[in-house]
């Protein structure tokens, strides 16, 4: 056998190996929906989407396009931790480079940043602020990385009342504002909850948290007075639900607006009244 021959059988050997190691469009198709079936929705959009460039005029490109939409429409969670871990690769970088070129330059909302990134799908938690110093503290909380003092008051009331006795020289206004925006919120969940705060009464009392109409009433006026803008509008929107409330009772019947300090506050601003809705 001469080498031409030669060649010629070992590339129809080559060639059939190819194609029976290619996937075929039915395999690929099958591939991507199967992904689809068990919820695995990043997987689902990759194998269709390539399905869909491999074999563009296929008969079930449709049903492909369906199924790779609603997978990429419910990998939302996937894209997200990927971005974010993409960016957080990126501050990280660039936060070495921060401390080596810029000593001793304040690089704690970077970190504090990165951090968040990083525990992207973890629940915050009061326990994990505990520690934390106060300028580390105020970028969590510009940030909204806390939990929702209005779900766990007590819990919320306790965390702040332990740090804020760990604190006691004069805060940054911006912090000490957040602070007593979670304790008003706190305190105001208690007053619409009167079975737990009755319950609660003498933790209450013995934190120095009581009456708590009184604790509110000081938490909403100190945190107004070193808040920002954005921190104001919270509060003026609470304590005019507070002083509304307090005056008229949950059934009063007057429709009239309620002339406090905090609606005249907040009227000054703008305020949708149609979606002024009361603070949880």
């Amino acid at each position: 056998m001469n080498n031409s021959a030669k060649l010629m059988i070992l590339a129809i050997m080559l060639l059939m190996a190819i194609q029976s190691a290619a996937v075929t469009s039915t395999e690929l198709y099958n591939d991507g929906t199967r992904a689809f079936n068990n919820a695995r929705w990043q997987e689902a959009e990759e194998v269709l989407t390539r399905f869909i460039d491999t074999w563009p005029d296929h008969l079930l490109r449709p049903q492909a396009l369906y199924y790779k939409a609603i997978a990429s429409t419910r990998n939302v969670t996937g894209r997200i931790n990927s971005s974010l871990a993409s960016s957080a690769e990126q501050w990280k970088s660039e936060l070495a480079q921060l401390k080596n070129d810029l000593p001793g330059k304040d690089l704690s909302e970077l970190q504090v940043a990165i951090d968040i990134a990083n525990r992207h799908n973890e629940q915050p938690s009061w326990q994990a602020l505990s520690d934390l110093k106060p300028v580390t503290l105020k970028h969590y909380l510009q940030r909204g990385w806390h939990p929702d003092s209005a779900a766990e008051p007590m819990t919320a009331l306790s965390w702040s009342n332990d740090w804020l006795k760990k604190h006691t020289s004069t805060l940054d206004p911006d912090l000490e504002s957040r602070i007593q925006l979670i304790r008003a919120r706190a305190f105001w969940q208690l007053l619409l909850s009167p079975l737990s705060l009755n319950a609660n009464s003498d933790i209450l009392k013995a934190w120095g948290c009581w009456p708590v109409h009184n604790q509110l009433e000081k938490s909403l006026n100190r945190g107004f007075s070193t808040g920002s803008a954005e921190i104001k509008r919270h509060i003026a929107l609470l304590g005019y639900h507070f002083d509304f409330f307090r005056e008229r009772g949950v059934t009063g019947t007057s429709s009239a607006t309620s002339k406090s300090r905090w609606y005249s506050y907040l009227s000054e601003r703008g305020i949708n009244l149609q979606e002024a809705w009361c603070p949880r």
